[in-house]
């Protein structure tokens, strides 16, 4: 089953376990260094990968101008239930359907890991962004993706941690796939699209002592 299929059939169980707190969605450090990295609300903003529009729901409630996108109709259709005053679309991440240099913030959580080609979804966040607007990129700590957490010890065993290959999640009947690359990569695709980093953070798992979240404040660099 490809991604995109495993996305809409396993989009309800998806919604259940975002609203319920699984897979880690409601991790308070996490969400508490996303809102430390967004700009005050001004102008525009997207929330790509919305999902079920958890975050979605949490911008407009800060007074943030925004609107969901999300590549599988039935999250789409999830959020909009759930929010009905709110704006969603259906997009893809590599082809927004947006115009150039029209919003001022970009929120992506947890959603590049599944894009094969990251250097054309960055470059098209860098062409719908004014110059200087931000881009917060949330992400699974590579270190996270490529090792097994050894709760006797309360460490982390990382190995094939530079093999860029997917890591398989199940999700419903299929499952989807993390696309493993390492911290460098990920900077590296991201200045190469006209992105300046203004700030990293790291933020640990729930215990606390091996890093579990990658997040990223960028800015589009004016030459762009």
């Amino acid at each position: 089953m490809g991604e995109e299929r495993a996305w809409e059939s396993g989009a309800e169980e998806w919604v259940a376990m975002m609203r319920e707190g699984g897979h880690g969605s409601h991790a308070p450090a996490h969400d508490a260094v996303i809102h430390e990295l967004l700009p005050p609300p001004s102008g525009r903003a997207l929330d790509v990968g919305c999902g079920e529009g958890r975050f979605t729901r949490a911008l407009a409630a800060l007074g943030y101008d925004v609107t969901g996108v999300d590549r599988s109709p039935k999250l789409v259709a999830a959020a909009q239930a759930a929010d009905p005053d709110g704006r969603y679309a259906v997009g893809e991440i590599e082809s927004l359907p947006f115009a150039d240099a029209s919003v001022e913030l970009v929120l992506c959580v947890n959603m590049l890991m599944h894009v094969e080609r990251p250097e054309a979804a960055l470059r098209e966040l860098a062409r719908v962004l004014v110059p200087g607007g931000v881009l917060v990129l949330a992400l699974a700590h590579p270190m996270a993706e490529a090792g097994e957490h050894d709760e006797e010890r309360d460490g982390l065993f990382v190995s094939r941690y530079f093999e860029n290959e997917p890591h398989p999640i199940p999700l419903g009947h299929g499952h989807v796939a993390h696309q493993h690359r390492t911290i460098e990569q990920y900077v590296r695709a991201s200045l190469a699209a006209g992105f300046v980093l203004e700030d990293l953070r790291e933020v640990a798992g729930h215990s606390a002592s091996t890093p579990r979240y990658l997040d990223l404040r960028l800015s589009r660099g004016s030459g762009r």
